[in-house]
């Protein structure tokens, strides 16, 4: 028969000190006071608070071993509220051990006095004490740890809704926008351009990466990420962004700029030069707005562009998939070249001559001449809006250029 003594001996021994000494929560008190640095003047936590954790800690060993919700969440609670104060979790930890210390103490000293259990009897019952102890560090840390995460997703709900304000570029019920600028830590007297990120395959981009290199050049930003694009507010002077474009590259990610501007009250206008430089931007490519007139023009009214490259390509659509890709890949490569024949040839390893006949065969098919700037300019910017158009769309319109 196994003898249940030592384990019904802590709670026993535990009632019957607390019978004879009711200041025991009041002197645990003041022990930790003297020997936690934490606790000591000036403490964010009160004598009743400390007092009444005491009391929770003592009365934490008779029901040693009996599980007991309410008790639990008791202290659970008592962690919380150390986390709500911001009182550090190692001086809370440095108390509980403090507290287990001073009630070993207090048991075998009423336990000699009142000859209620021999040292043996002590020595098993130790392990049950320090057991107690630990079973209260982990209810404390969980509770600890659980109000920090709250806070802490509160108080990235808080950003993030602070950082939606400024993109407004008006106030908002949760703040005005110069007190989010402000709590934001975004400079006031520095100029500043958005940076829209394209999504990634996985929906993700590296923004706190991005960040993280953006402070190595003392640059301050923030970021908000939305369903399609993750928008960033960077403060910078127009010679510091070159460091910009560089560490976004650094990370192949495909992005936009605004221009640089002074101005908060118009950011909602540097959001839309910023997503309309996205628009222009190909894979792991970084467009600032100025970049490319033409392409950005195309992006910014992707609706009217496409029109256009159906309209001036509409008999280029119209060949067999073969042939159409090879004159429009020859048009591409020509105006990437600069208008070089030889460059073009060389990228597509075909002779200049063949590059002049697909050129001429554009020019018929469009009627619309290279060597004309106006003829070229329309062309140019149809075979970069050409990606913007739905596919398998086809305009109602023919390809007869204007007479002007």
């Amino acid at each position: 028969m196994t003898d249940s003594r030592p384990t019904s001996l802590l709670p026993r021994l535990t009632s019957s000190l607390l019978a004879t000494s009711s200041d025991l929560p009041a002197r645990l008190a003041a022990t930790i006071r003297l020997r936690v640095p934490g606790y000591r003047a000036s403490s964010p936590v009160s004598d009743q608070e400390l007092l009444d954790s005491c009391s929770t800690q003592i009365g934490f060993i008779p029901s040693l071993g009996t599980p007991d919700a309410e008790r639990e969440r008791t202290v659970r609670m008592i962690g919380a509220a150390r986390a709500q104060a911001n009182f550090p979790l190692s001086a809370v930890l440095d108390a509980i051990r403090v507290g287990s210390e001073f009630i070993w103490g207090e048991l075998v000293d009423h336990a000699r006095s009142f000859e209620s259990a021999s040292d043996a009897e002590l020595v098993s019952v130790a392990g049950q004490v320090w057991t107690m102890s630990d079973e209260f560090v982990s209810l404390i840390s969980a509770g600890y740890r659980d109000e920090e995460e709250l806070r802490l997703i509160n108080s990235q709900r808080e950003r993030y809704a602070l950082i939606d304000t400024v993109l407004s570029g008006h106030d908002k019920p949760n703040a005005t926008l110069w007190d989010a600028v402000d709590r934001l830590g975004l400079p006031r007297d520095r100029p500043y351009v958005v940076v829209a990120i394209g999504a990634q395959g996985n929906g993700r981009v590296p923004a706190p990466l991005i960040d993280r290199r953006l402070m190595e050049h003392e640059l301050d930003s923030v970021w908000l990420l939305r369903s399609d694009v993750e928008l960033g507010i960077v403060s910078c002077f127009h010679e510091q962004i070159r460091f910009v474009r560089k560490s976004l590259q650094q990370f192949g990610v495909r992005a936009g700029i605004s221009p640089v501007t002074e101005d908060f009250g118009q950011i909602s206008h540097a959001v839309r030069l910023a997503r309309t430089s996205l628009a222009a931007s190909g894979d792991g490519q970084v467009t600032f707005f100025s970049d490319s007139a033409v392409n950005t023009m195309a992006a910014g009214a992707p609706d009217v562009a496409a029109e256009l490259a159906a309209i001036v390509l509409y008999r280029v659509l119209e060949l067999p998939e073969s042939e159409r890709e090879m004159v429009l890949d020859t048009a591409r490569t020509w105006f990437g070249t600069g208008g070089s024949v030889a460059g073009t040839a060389r990228a597509l390893f075909v002779h200049s001559n063949t590059v002049r006949n697909r050129l001429r065969r554009l020019e018929t098919l469009t009627l619309r001449s290279l060597s004309d700037p106006r003829d070229a300019a329309e062309l140019y910017l149809a075979v970069v809006s050409l990606p913007l158009r739905r596919h398998g769309t086809r305009s109602s319109r023919d390809g007869t250029k204007r007479e002007t």
